[in-house]
């Protein structure tokens, strides 16, 4: 119901009186990170993982909370920890990648897409983030090849036709450019305003 005090409230209840009940630190740092206290959800989320340090999803938020305030290193370090726990999983890699990403790490993270897309290859985002990757890092070429990709498997895929279009035009073809440009737009109105 989006009632986040009150379920903080209970929840704190609950911590009050069974101080090791992990679910409850769990479910109260879910509630302060849906109120956007992320201090809060990392205290919380750090007490769970000391009662129990083999639970992944209390890494995974806590990485998620460390990411919205910007501290990438302590989002990868806690992504690290989530593969570590389940390296089958795609979407963490691709969380972690585009963490490298925005540290400027640009080999890290087209590792990280590329392992996301070894374990899913029909995960677009993958793709997109692959290239967006390569995009940074100004590998033209592989970046299309990858928002191509991308598009393959999602047609109406903006985000891929946006980059894909600005990769286009730093390659000099204006045509292509233009044409992935105004499907993005088509697509997505706001991406018109970025161009």
């Amino acid at each position: 119901k989006g009632e986040y005090e009150s379920a903080i409230a209970d929840f704190s209840q609950v911590i009050a009186l069974n101080p090791g009940d992990v679910a409850a630190y769990y479910h109260r740092g879910i509630n302060h990170r849906n109120k956007m206290e992320y201090d809060l959800a990392i205290a919380d989320f750090s007490q769970v993982i000391a009662l129990n340090p083999g639970y992944a999803d209390a890494y995974s938020c806590r990485g998620d909370a460390y990411f919205t305030k910007g501290e990438y290193d302590l989002a990868i370090a806690d992504f690290s920890q989530v593969i570590a726990m389940n390296p089958g999983n795609a979407y963490d890699y691709i969380r972690r990648g585009y963490t490298y990403r925005l540290k400027g790490e640009y080999g890290l993270s087209i590792a990280d897409h590329g392992q996301a897309i070894a374990l899913n290859p029909d995960y677009a985002s993958a793709y997109c983030e692959r290239g967006n990757s390569h995009f940074y890092k100004g590998e033209y070429d592989l970046a299309i090849a990858d928002y191509s990709q991308a598009i393959a498997l999602n047609p109406d895929y903006a985000e891929a036709y946006h980059f894909r279009g600005l990769a286009y035009q730093e390659l000099g073809n204006e045509t292509l450019a233009a044409a992935d440009l105004r499907r993005a737009a088509e697509l997505d109105p706001a991406l018109g305003n970025q161009q």
